[in-house]
């Protein structure tokens, strides 16, 4: 099921990603631009905040707390534990570079003037954190360390602040953040694979 999840997730953002050459999804984007402007300055301090799980450092060291945790808490499991987590960073990163290095979706005017010229879709900030994130809570939940409700509800919020933080911040597209969430869905789901087979 994982890898039905993982290549259904993964296809879908690669779908998406033609699709966002259409003229209606960029209206789409441009009107949530147009809406979020005014409220930029306003919400500027909450949406740095917020972006800081989708940084390098930070999603690396989500994954490193967390595989501590749970060495700890499980002992003589590390060989299990530590390669989904590492992979879920690395493989995030690798997917979201792969799909801009073909697709150079350009950024909106926000970025553009302050100079970023990476492309734009996925969200490589909404990628990473989501799939360290949801990679995190399926071996918590695994493991019995975390109920499955509360597991999912963090990762959702946390992952929908981060995307939302991306828009806020004029860094991306709205579609870019639907794109990081299935990008990110999908490598969390490979590697809660790599979990489950390691733990056998």
């Amino acid at each position: 099921m994982l890898f039905i999840v993982a290549i259904g997730a993964g296809l879908c953002a690669i779908m998406l990603a033609f699709v966002t050459r259409a003229g209606h999804i960029q209206h789409w984007d441009d009107g949530l631009e147009v809406w979020m402007d005014p409220f930029r300055a306003r919400w500027l301090r909450a949406a740095s905040v917020a972006t800081l799980p989708g940084e390098w450092f930070a999603h690396y060291g989500i994954g490193l707390v967390l595989a501590a945790v749970l060495v700890a808490t499980r002992q003589g499991a590390m060989r299990a534990i530590v390669p989904p987590l590492f992979l879920a960073s690395l493989g995030a990163t690798l997917f979201h570079h792969a799909v801009k290095f073909v697709y150079r979706r350009v950024r909106p005017d926000v970025a553009v003037k302050r100079n970023k010229t990476e492309p734009a879709f996925p969200s490589g900030h909404t990628t990473n954190a989501t799939a360290v994130l949801a990679t995190g809570a399926f071996m918590l939940v695994h493991l019995d360390l975390m109920p499955a409700p509360l597991a999912i509800v963090g990762v959702i919020i946390i992952c929908a602040c981060v995307g939302a933080s991306r828009v806020a911040l004029g860094w991306h597209w709205g579609s870019d953040v639907v794109g990081g969430w299935l990008s990110g869905t999908a490598v969390a789901c490979l590697c809660s694979a790599l979990f489950l087979a390691l733990s056998a």
